[in-house]
């Protein structure tokens, strides 16, 4: 599978990504720039809901975008430190840390326009293009059925597609699969059935509010700083500054986006997941607009009587539109099949909790390792221990970080001791190898930013 760059120029491999959301959008882009010939699956439209997810810029992201993206301007928030807001409303430092943070729909539009040129009104331009890149092919509403060795084509994999509307299925053959799609993963499912999600046992009430919506001392105090609002009973909420509509950055424009977990039982789940519209019954998200009004009432009522602080509060009941998501984990054991023909990467390999924040990093750094192991540069089976051991890291991490913020001390000191214990290992192999451990920091190497005064 392994070629060296000139053999890649000469005859261009043949790569389908089975997803078309971050993580396969990185992937594809890093393989066209590399002149190969890309073709994504996805399976829902180019424009799907949204929910104004934040997504942060960690180290790896910042190198993918230093290496790959073609387009020009700021599209991300800078947040300088985390720190906590206590019921008195006086704040306290936990650590000065630099973060870059985006939005979901925002990174989605700007890779797109790096991948196929795609315009939205995010970047109502396309990318530059260079003449050494690859074809490339975003193909909607395409749903992989089976994956297998190709009968005909010896050394090639042969994908079952059904497009929606078509009668026929396709029969799409590949030098290269990568699997990109997502917690569900087909391909994870096709060659791992046993790793599922798991879920963590608690949920996140999440929603955006305008700046221009709230107190200017309320939008101040989380103007540059990951804020987090501790409470007794094992829960937290925190909120931290996105880009707004269209990925604007202008002083009122940009949104304040608000999380707070909560502990439920699996009984509770079965309630609060039901649709407000049609009245099933949802799994791991329920859409905004879709969250049941008695449901988010009883909500905003348990806030007034903790009581919140109150640009907590403020926030909260300025949400009109919230939405309920599941938090669940899990990680993969392997993730290279079929001779590393077939390639597992993203929330499709590992899946972190949200404390950490680093599902778009995990994406940007399983990105550029595939372009290593494409262009030669590492063997199949380098890849696959290195991407294992950092997905492995970080998940451990956001199972600690969930630990302390939901559950006992008991379980947050044994999650500490096992995400240490691996950190050890990490460290071992990194030195022995002459290599940077693969524990990422809290930084982003992102380096232009809106100027602000903080």
């Amino acid at each position: 599978m392994q070629r060296g760059e000139h053999d890649q120029m000469e005859n261009p491999m043949k790569v389908v990504i089975v997803g078309g959301s971050l993580t396969g959008l990185m992937c594809g882009i890093a393989l066209k720039q590399a002149g190969n010939d890309v073709k994504i699956l996805e399976r829902e439209d180019d424009e799907r809901e949204s929910h104004m997810a934040g997504v942060c810029l960690g180290v790896d992201a910042g190198d993918f975008l230093a290496l790959h993206d073609r387009q020009t301007g700021v599209f991300s928030h800078r947040c300088l430190r985390i720190q906590a807001l206590k019921r008195d409303e006086s704040v306290q430092v936990f650590v000065n840390a630099r973060r870059d943070i985006t939005n979901w729909d925002t990174f989605y539009y700007r890779l797109r326009s790096n991948l196929d040129g795609y315009t939205s009104t995010h970047y109502p331009a396309p990318s530059q293009t260079a003449e050494t890149d690859g074809s490339v092919a975003y193909e909607r509403y395409s749903q992989v059925l089976d994956v297998g060795p190709s009968p005909s084509s010896p050394g090639k994999m042969r994908l079952t597609v059904q497009r929606r509307g078509a009668e026929h299925r396709l029969q799409i053959d590949a030098d290269l699969v990568i699997g990109a799609d997502g917690p569900d993963s087909f391909i994870r499912s096709r060659y791992q059935p046993h790793v599922r999600r798991e879920y963590a046992g608690y949920v996140a009430w999440r929603g955006t509010v305008p700046e221009s919506e709230v107190s200017e001392s309320t939008r101040h105090l989380f103007r540059r700083s990951v804020t987090v609002f501790m409470m007794e009973g094992h829960h937290h909420c925190l909120v931290y500054t996105i880009p707004g509509k269209d990925g604007s950055l202008e002083p009122g424009e940009k949104y304040l986006n608000f999380l707070w977990y909560t502990n439920h039982s699996e009984e509770e789940l079965q309630d609060i997941m039901v649709d407000a519209v049609d009245g099933h019954r949802h799994h791991n998200i329920v859409p905004r607009g879709r969250v049941r009004q008695d449901i988010w009432e009883r909500q905003l009522q348990r806030a007034r009587e903790i009581p919140f602080a109150g640009p907590f509060l403020e926030v909260i009941t300025q949400i009109r539109q919230p939405f309920v998501q599941v938090v669940t984990d899990f990680c993969s054991t392997q993730a290279a099949f079929e001779g590393g023909k077939v390639l597992l990467v993203g929330d499709g390999l590992s899946l972190f909790r949200p404390h950490t924040a680093f599902s778009g990093t995990q994406a940007a750094f399983h990105a550029l390792r595939t372009a290593e192991l494409v262009k030669g540069k590492i063997s199949v089976q380098k890849w696959e221990e290195t991407v294992l051991r950092y997905s492995r890291i970080h998940w451990l991490q956001s199972i600690w970080y969930g630990e302390f913020y939901q559950g006992t001390m008991t379980k947050a000191f044994m999650s500490a001791i096992r995400f240490w214990a691996y950190c050890g290992v990490d460290r071992i192999k990194s030195w022995w190898r002459g290599e940077e451990s693969l524990l990422r920091g809290t930084s982003s190497r992102v380096e232009a930013y809106e100027d602000e005064v903080v």
